[in-house]
């Protein structure tokens, strides 16, 4: 029965609930959330897509392009109301939670949403924080909880407030904060990787690295980005992707006139000791096409834009190299200032009681 529940879509569950009280309390308690959460992250994910088709809107429309079988939603709908002063940016998806920056300027507001459940929660950042920070979400297992971090953009000796960053743990809806002096400029770019009770992103200062950060220890540290001496660095791209359970990153060229690399972040003979181990070579991308990360076992799931519509979805399967097209139905109102922001997939968080309706 439970494996028939978790192949269920979202809406069906929730409906499930008003069979009868022990159904409600299953289909509600932790243990099947994280069950239907680890079964949702296995599984082929949609394509979440930014789009304004006025460009005068407060926030821009959120749509997902499914790819089996293959079409557009329409805008997901918020469930809370803004005004046109508010100031709503999109930051990031993750675990089918989209992350939300609301007044980032007078008074911040951090709002995890679920669209599957309609289910959010407003987060108020302390005054003390300070405005010139990244955002960054990350799931520890163990607990199975959730932690929002904070990060400054660049700590500076004049400013004590930069060289901290804050931590919010969701089930105790609390603040802390914890010491980042790691570098003298650090600008988090790409999408963010939580994977093993740590969150990644890629940094530049000096030379360019990986910040990590240990969601159970709350410490910081730096992790070296693989040795690509063969590329110059000013023309270098990288991303990091999460490959068969593992912290990978591909290194690729801007012009596309190169082959791209995938490296794979490995434990050395099982003592606490990684290095990079480069895995894949790909022929060169097209300067529109944006790799996702991996879709379904070993094929990447990969986006091309032309004039900032969508053009192409394919799979490129990195062992036997074959790419297989998706259909694109051609939609007019995607045209216009479009972006692809991730990959997205329903599941029941926020549904133990933090978020509301």
């Amino acid at each position: 029965m439970v494996q028939i529940l978790l192949r269920l879509h979202v809406k069906s569950l929730l409906c499930f609930r008003s069979v009868c009280k022990s159904w409600y309390n299953f289909l509600k308690s932790p243990h099947f959330i994280k069950l239907h959460l680890t079964h949702q992250i296995s599984r082929p994910a949609s394509v979440l897509i930014v789009y304004n088709r006025d460009n005068y809107g407060c926030f821009p429309d959120l749509s997902l392009l499914h790819l089996h079988p293959i079409y557009f939603t329409n805008p997901l709908p918020l469930p809370f109301a803004i005004e046109a002063k508010d100031y709503l940016n999109f930051e990031f998806c993750y675990n089918g939670l989209i992350c939300l920056m609301k007044d980032i300027y007078t008074s911040p507001e951090v709002i995890l949403w679920n669209p599957a459940t309609r289910k959010y929660k407003c987060i108020n950042v302390p005054s003390e924080c300070s405005r010139f920070t990244y955002l960054k979400l990350g799931y520890v297992q163990q607990s199975n909880d959730y932690k929002l971090l904070k990060v400054p953009f660049e700590p500076r000796s004049s400013d004590e407030a930069s060289k901290m960053a804050w931590v919010y743990t969701l089930s105790s809806g609390s603040w802390k904060t914890v010491p980042f002096t790691i570098l003298s400029l650090t600008v988090a770019w790409g999408p963010q990787i939580s994977l093993d009770g740590c969150v990644y992103w890629l940094a530049t200062s000096a030379v360019e690295c990986i910040i990590c950060f240990d969601l159970i220890k709350d410490e910081f540290k730096l992790v070296d980005v693989p040795d690509d001496r063969g590329f110059e660095r000013e023309y270098v791209r990288r991303r990091l992707i999460v490959l068969r359970g593992s912290l990978a990153m591909m290194v690729s060229v801007e012009d596309g006139s190169r082959d791209t690399e995938v490296w794979v972040l490995m434990n050395k003979s099982g003592i606490k000791q990684y290095s990079w181990t480069k895995k894949f070579i790909i022929e060169p991308f097209s300067k529109e096409a944006i790799p996702l990360g991996i879709w379904n076992d070993d094929k990447l799931l990969v986006v091309v834009l032309q004039t900032r519509a969508l053009k192409q979805v394919y799979t490129y399967d990195l062992v036997t190299k074959k790419i297989d097209y998706f259909h694109v139905p051609k939609e007019e109102e995607f045209a216009s200032f479009m972006s692809v922001r991730g990959r997205y997939f329903e599941s029941l968080e926020l549904e133990d009681g933090y978020g509301k309706y």
